[in-house]
């Protein structure tokens, strides 16, 4: 089924259904006639990932509903995340006459003048757009995930009307309800205190109730799981139950009798509390895995039959499949069935049972090792901490934490003037041991980020985990772990000498561009940054970088003072080292908010020139003079490679456009990154016709509000014999400079890396 699944997860564009009955049909066939009964789960999984995604994919947006106001009526069906600045919910809106409406969107409340709660009615006035995000090498998949959660559209609240609770909203939502008042009681009993949001997480489920630092701590210590409710939470809760409901039953047969068995009393009371557990955390993929795999277990146990370890995993993968054809679309479920398999692979084979600290030592090196694969194809990096930190991590929020959090709530809830004495003592207790996350986290060498790998490199990870991990002689096991440093270390193969490789990332309305030459690499400009706290250094520059096996920056440029273009460079800063930093004359670097010793900083000044491996470069502008708007002291900068020419533009206007021109500084090139995104108030005529390019790139976001880039500018470049690419509608432009060789039209990522839910 899980390959069935995946095949079609793979494929640019859904099979057509007559296509998949043939295939369906001769699975069947081969599962009867032949006797190869695993094949029926191909057909199977195909079938269910294909229909799903057919349902999923009918519910998104109608085109023709992408920006107008809607006025729009529906249900909160989230616990709404964030502060009254940024308000996150999710929004069941109710069937309208002439609108075909998704039946689930995300909405985002910039100034609430108010919370808003679970299960409440609004009327709301909305601008949406179908799934969007950004396509660029080694980024998240936006789209992917609003996918897999349902989601036919995103947007933002532009006013709106709370309607309450309408009658029965409790009945229809209970679980919904429920964690909202766990977290209401939370967030007013604990209120800024960093372990809120922790607390918040473990009891119910809110992730997002972390804080950006929080994440990072874990996520560089390899301690994230333990914020995902996992599945050794929930079966320390069912393990609980299973004991109290064991002794209640043995204690009524002693003075009362009962009929049922005290084991069969246990089971059933453990496996009703991971099921409540696992609803209150949201039903997440670790959870709905656990869950599937205790519910396994005890009907095993109930109709007193045997279940091989092979058989009980592969049964809960069927399990969460047939509740989510799509659930492999999610990190998580990739994390959580690996991290079983891997334990399980790596504890047989042996004769005798390993002493208590023996296996569980063992167990964390299999971990450590076996996640290695799955952790680079997700997040493209690995915690070389993560050994040591779960060492103590685990047993500390497994056995302490996590009970602390789940009765502290528990009173809270039901006597809030008690609940509020205990929720402190259990957030001093996560904020006195967080030190022992944080500070290895903040290690220079916490983690080791890895490549992008080609087939080879794959072949020689996956293979070396499992010698790594298995029963092997000492030899065996070590040639794994060398065959894992091997893949880990390794890079793509670099750009040539007197060659450049341009890339003009998608990061929505703004601008960045990667230029690599052989042995150094330049960003110019980081995009911009958002109102949640997130920017698209951290989101789409850094992973673009790790992508790429590039560790080390030499400069990065801010061309100017406009958030678009400076928005995510203290990120760049924070997270890749970094040599120079250059900028603007109007930009002050200490808005990034970075240590200054880390990195020289200068300003951009005409005339100034470099070469790094036989590529040249030079800046064009800003000249000596002051400018009235910031726009027009950008830092412009010209890149020479193999005899091909780059243009770099900034957000230049027509008055620096002229100064240019009237100094001799411009003349034909062969790419040109359009000035100001492609406004009206740039690209003059005289300066496009001294450029001249073969190629200009709009680095403008998909159907921005300003409209770029103008219709009248792409007509005046196309005039002049320039081909035009986007990154809003192309995701990632990526040129090669090469000498010798003709320039070769662009890769643009979104059309070449094609998938169903994808939209061009």
């Amino acid at each position: 089924m899980l390959v069935g699944t995946c095949a079609v997860l793979c494929l640019p564009q859904l099979p057509a259904w007559s296509l998949l009955a043939l295939f369906v049909a001769a699975c069947a066939l081969a599962s009867c006639l032949a006797k190869f009964r695993w094949v029926a789960g191909l057909g199977l999984g195909a079938l269910l990932c294909t229909w799903q995604m057919h349902v999923r994919l009918q519910d998104k947006l109608d085109p023709a509903l992408e920006g107008p106001a809607l006025r729009i009526r529906g249900t909160v069906v989230s616990v709404p995340q964030g502060t009254l600045e940024v308000l996150k919910f999710r929004f069941a809106p109710e069937p309208q006459p002439g609108l075909r409406l998704p039946q689930l969107v995300e909405l985002t409340w910039y100034d609430a003048p108010e919370r808003v709660d679970a299960a409440e009615t609004l009327e709301l006035d909305v601008k949406l757009r179908r799934p969007r995000g950004f396509a660029n090498p080694g980024g998240m998949d936006n789209e992917a995930r609003m996918l897999r959660e349902g989601i036919g559209a995103s947007g933002y609240v532009r006013s709106g009307v709370r309607l309450g609770r309408a009658p029965g909203a409790m009945i229809r939502h209970p679980v919904l309800v429920a964690r909202a008042h766990v977290a209401r009681a939370v967030r007013d009993l604990l209120g800024e205190r960093p372990a809120a949001g922790i607390v918040a997480g473990l009891s119910v489920g809110l992730q997002d109730a972390l804080s950006r630092e929080q994440w990072l701590a874990l996520a560089r210590s390899g301690t994230s799981h333990l914020m995902a409710i996992s599945g050794l939470h929930i079966a320390m809760v069912a393990a609980m139950a299973a004991w109290a409901g064991g002794r209640l039953q043995r204690l009524r047969q002693r003075y009362r009798g009962a009929v049922l068995a005290q084991r069969d009393a246990a089971v059933i009371a453990g496996t009703g509390a991971a099921f409540c557990y696992s609803l209150l955390a949201g039903w997440s993929v670790p959870t709905q895995r656990t869950m599937v795999m205790i519910a396994c277990g005890a009907l095993a146990l109930l109709l007193r039959r045997r279940l091989g370890v092979a058989d009980g995993l592969g049964l809960c993968i069927a399990g969460v499949l047939l509740i989510d054809p799509l659930a492999p679309l999610a990190p998580g479920f990739w994390l959580s069935f690996g991290a079983v398999a891997v334990i399980l692979f790596g504890a047989s084979g042996y004769v005798r049972k390993p002493r208590m600290l023996h296996g569980y030592l063992q167990v964390q090196f299999v971990v450590t090792l076996g996640l290695v694969p799955v952790l680079a194809g997700s997040f493209g990096s690995v915690s070389l901490v993560s050994a040591l930190v779960n060492l103590y991590a685990i047993p500390l929020y497994t056995l302490l934490v996590v009970p602390a959090v789940l009765c502290s709530c528990a009173v809270a809830v039901a006597w809030p003037a008690a609940g509020g004495v205990v929720l402190g003592w259990t957030g001093a207790l996560i904020e006195f041991t967080w030190p022992l996350i944080a500070i290895p986290a903040g290690w220079p060498l916490a983690t080791w980020s890895i490549a992008g790998l080609d087939a080879f490199a794959w072949a020689a990870l996956v293979l070396g985990t499992l010698a790594a991990i298995a029963p092997l002689p000492f030899p065996g096991r070590t040639a794994g772990v060398v065959m894992i440093l091997t893949a880990c270390l390794w890079r793509p193969a670099p750009v040539p000498a007197g060659a450049a490789r341009v890339s003009v990332l998608d990061v929505g309305q703004g601008l960045a561009v990667v230029v690599e030459t052989r042995r150094h690499t330049l960003v110019y400009d980081a995009g911009p940054s958002f109102r949640t706290g997130s920017d698209t250094g951290q989101l789409v520059i850094a992973p673009f970088l790790r992508e790429r096996g590039i560790r080390q920056l030499d400069m990065l440029v801010v061309s100017h003072d406009d958030d678009d273009h400076k928005g995510g460079a203290g990120s760049v800063l924070a997270l890749v080292p970094t040599r120079r930093l250059v900028t603007g004359p109007g930009v002050a670097p200490q808005v990034m908010k970075i240590p200054q010793a880390t990195w020289t900083h200068v300003v951009c000044r005409r005339g100034e020139r470099w070469a790094w491996d036989g590529v040249a470069f030079e800046w064009v502008h800003p000249g000596p003079r002051e400018y009235e708007r910031d726009n027009d002291g950008s830092c412009v900068l010209r890149v020479v490679a193999g005899g091909h020419s780059l243009l770099l533009t900034g957000d230049v206007e027509a008055i620096a456009e002229q100064q240019m021109l009237d100094a001799g500084l411009v003349g034909p090139v062969d790419i040109v990154v359009a000035p100001h995104h492609g406004s009206r108030t740039s690209s003059t005529a005289a300066f496009v016709e001294a450029t001249r390019p073969r190629w200009v790139v709009y680095a403008a976001g998909y159907r921005n509000r300003w409209n770029f880039p103008v219709p009248r500018v792409v007509e005046r470049w196309r005039a002049a014999g320039a081909a035009d690419v986007r990154t809003g509608s192309g995701g990632a432009i990526i040129f090669d400079l090469r000498p010798g060789e003709r320039i070769a039209p662009p890769v643009q990522w979104r059309r070449t890396r094609r998938h169903p839910w994808r939209d061009p």
